[in-house]
């Protein structure tokens, strides 16, 4: 049994020994990015808390596969945490009163949405992850064709937009895409 195993089989029995390894290892990073990102210490300990219940009913659910335990827990804080900075500045303006498992239900989807659109991007070549990749985390398209050797920008272009097709082609083509159209 790997880590990530060990881990989420010791959130879904409640083995305190294993939680409180969990607690001890990543706690502090989840902490550090909240409070480097506008948030308190009670904030880090909501959203850690958060973040483990919503593995504990993801798996419940649907046992997922999670490659790496670390890596995908802090991606799931680092959600739930700009949720909230974004809801903070919303409610700012409006009081409106909702419920924490309203909340934690919105994000469960949201995050489900994310899994979908993770499992379906790693189904693309690897060229295509490289330069989608590139192209989402707002590389020009110079920089693209810097950093991939191709001949010309109007072939980047072309790259993008024949990768971007087939992403959407994997994903509308699975059935599970209509329900994601229903929760939107």
């Amino acid at each position: 049994m790997n880590i990530t195993e060990k881990y989420i089989n010791a959130l879904i029995k409640g083995d305190d020994k294993v939680i409180k390894k969990i607690y001890s290892k990543l706690y502090p990073k989840i902490k550090f990015y909240i409070l480097a990102n506008r948030g308190k210490q009670e904030d880090a300990l909501d959203v850690f808390h958060d973040a483990l219940m919503y593995i504990i009913v993801r798996h419940k659910e649907k046992k997922i596969t999670i490659l790496s335990f670390e890596p995908y827990f802090f991606t799931i804080c680092k959600n739930l945490w700009k949720k909230t900075l974004k809801n903070r500045v919303i409610k700012a303006d409006v009081v409106t009163l909702e419920s924490k498992e309203t909340d934690l239900s919105l994000f469960i989807l949201e995050q489900q949405c994310f899994d979908f659109y993770i499992e379906k991007f790693g189904l693309m070549s690897i060229n295509c992850k490289e330069i989608l990749s590139s192209y989402f985390n707002g590389l020009s398209y110079k920089d693209i064709l810097k950093e991939n050797n191709y001949t010309s920008i109007n072939t980047v272009r072309q790259r993008v937009f024949k990768c971007r097709k087939k992403l959407i082609a994997l994903i509308k083509k699975d059935k599970r895409f209509q329900k994601i159209k229903k929760w939107k």
